[in-house]
């Protein structure tokens, strides 16, 4: 299996320090991150830290995306990580809505951190405190906002 993960999602989870997650939850050795989401995220204030603990990601470059993708009026980085998954079959992880519906249509396998919380929880690598926890960092630090439907799926018991 393949990961090829976005610039939100990369971002959110860095912002909570918890990108093992990804690692612990797929059971994969290396996350597959293009050119451009790295340039995305050499903006952000945390990029230091990020580039020190990243050992395991391995950064693509993308040198030609389908006419179809690029004109999608969607972010380099998004266009650029969903040529590289629809290339190699790799799932896409993002939080971009617009982006993961266009990758979906494509036929992308697409998880946002919802689903990945839920994955999360229902495989046992979460508990219900961690996800509560992870729920008011994400708000906290990513000021990244759960409706209330979200957040009963996430803490049903």
């Amino acid at each position: 299996m393949r990961l090829v993960c976005d610039t939100d999602f990369l971002s959110a989870l860095q912002k909570i320090d918890r990108i093992d997650l990804i690692y612990e939850v797929f059971g994969v050795d290396r996350i597959y991150v293009t050119q451009a989401v790295i340039d995305e995220l050499a903006k952000a204030p945390f990029f230091y830290d990020f580039i020190r603990k990243t050992e395991r990601i391995e950064r693509v470059v993308v040198d030609e995306v389908p006419s179809h993708i690029s004109s999608a009026m969607l972010g380099k980085g998004e266009t650029d990580s969903i040529s590289y998954a629809l290339k190699t079959k790799s799932i896409f992880l993002s939080n971009d809505k617009k982006a993961g519906g266009f990758a979906e249509d494509l036929g992308v396998m697409v998880v946002d951190v919802i689903s990945f919380l839920l994955v999360c929880r229902e495989i046992g690598v979460l508990g219900l405190n961690d996800i509560e926890h992870i729920i008011e960092l994400l708000k906290k630090r990513d000021y990244m906002e759960f409706n209330e439907n979200q957040k009963k799926l996430l803490l049903r018991e």
